[in-house]
């Protein structure tokens, strides 16, 4: 009878979770997997509870574009596993899927839980959950799979020789120097939303995630209104107070804090109008209410395309913990899906020799 093969995976995320899942619908294989926290419980907040699956991109170069790190090491990992891939197997696992006018792929239940439970069902007395966190190399495996996340990584990379390049957080809300917009907490306007302490939303989050690597402070230069339309309607209306007049642009908050006095739009000189094209802050540092993943991570060039470890024997690393992070959108959950579908078919290959 043949021998059946023993695989450790370090880290129940989403990678780790597929990661099995994939394995399992191929070979039996007894898996043990480490986690000191609850399986897929990074999944739950994702898409704000409802789990952006994937983005609704078929050009591996275009879909790519959206990571600032890792672009070009992705362009054959989507040619391997797509979102087309991703959308076909989660329906085969009943999650089906639906498409937003702005790309991001959801699941028809619009619920991460479900996303979760679905996933965990799969593994239901197939694999073996160990709380545990490991911090050394594990023996008396046939693969061994990292897939742990970046914010509190273990010290087990060094322990496998592994480098890893420095750990910053990416779409996350930033803290500005600027006080008098702390009063304007909830507003929102273009895609940022004010914070208690700064500012948050998409813009902001995409910002972040380009400038990880930038020390602080540093300016942010928010697009705030069109100033040929807001001239125009200055000149229609020359008797409306002007903060009042911007109030059809943008929140009459944000236009009180911008404009203190009462001047009409009669008195509105040019220089007043172009000043607001642009709502320009200095951000301070990051506010990490808002944080979402993390850049940094394993030096891709320390991995082949198919995960596989190029600096110890029978080691797979995928997921967060590889230097690649993606923008808001169903980027990272992505590449989650792909990292770890290469991965297991690499594994079961090698293992059926």
């Amino acid at each position: 009878m043949p021998k059946i093969p023993k695989i450790a995976i370090i880290g129940a995320g989403p990678a780790g979770i597929y990661c099995a899942i994939k394995i399992l619908s191929e070979i039996d294989a007894k898996i043990d997997i480490y986690e000191k926290n609850s399986p897929l419980h990074t999944l739950l907040p994702t898409g704000n509870g409802r789990c952006n699956l994937s983005y609704n991109e078929f050009d591996n170069k275009i879909l790519a574009s959206n990571y600032p790190r890792g672009e070009k090491f992705l362009y054959s990992v989507f040619a391997k596993y797509s979102p087309f891939d991703t959308i076909k197997d989660f329906n085969d696992m009943g999650i089906k899927t639906y498409i937003q006018d702005d790309g991001r792929i959801f699941p028809i239940k619009n619920s991460a839980k479900f996303v979760r439970d679905t996933l965990l069902s799969k593994l239901k007395n197939k694999v073996n959950f160990i709380k545990k966190e490991v911090n050394e190399k594990l023996t008396g495996y046939d693969a061994v799979i990292l897939s742990v996340g970046l914010k509190n990584y273990p010290k087990i990379m060094q322990s496998y020789g592994h480098t890893i390049i420095d750990i910053k957080p990416s779409l996350v809300g930033l803290k500005i120097k600027e006080k008098e917009f702390s009063e304007l907490e909830g507003v929102s306007f273009n895609d940022v939303i004010f914070t208690k302490n700064g500012v948050s939303g998409p813009f902001i989050y995409k910002l972040s995630s380009y400038m990880a690597y930038k020390d602080f402070p540093y300016k942010i230069k928010i697009p705030l209104i069109c100033t040929d339309k807001l001239t125009e309607y200055v000149k229609l209306n020359p008797k409306k107070q002007f903060k009042n007049a911007l109030s059809n642009f943008i929140p009459k908050s944000l236009a009180g804090v911008l404009i203190k006095s009462d001047v009409n739009c009669a008195n509105t000189k040019k220089v007043d109008i172009e000043k607001l094209e642009y709502l320009n802050l200095t951000a301070t540092g990051y506010d990490n209410n808002g944080e979402i993943v993390h850049a940094g991570g394993v030096k891709l060039n320390e991995i082949d395309n198919n995960f596989k470890s190029k600096i110890y024997p029978n080691l797979w690393i995928i997921g967060e913990l590889l230097d690649v992070d993606g923008l808001c959108g169903g980027f990272n959950l992505q590449f989650c899906w792909s990292s770890a579908a290469i991965c297991a078919k690499n594994i079961v290959q090698q293992l059926r020799g």
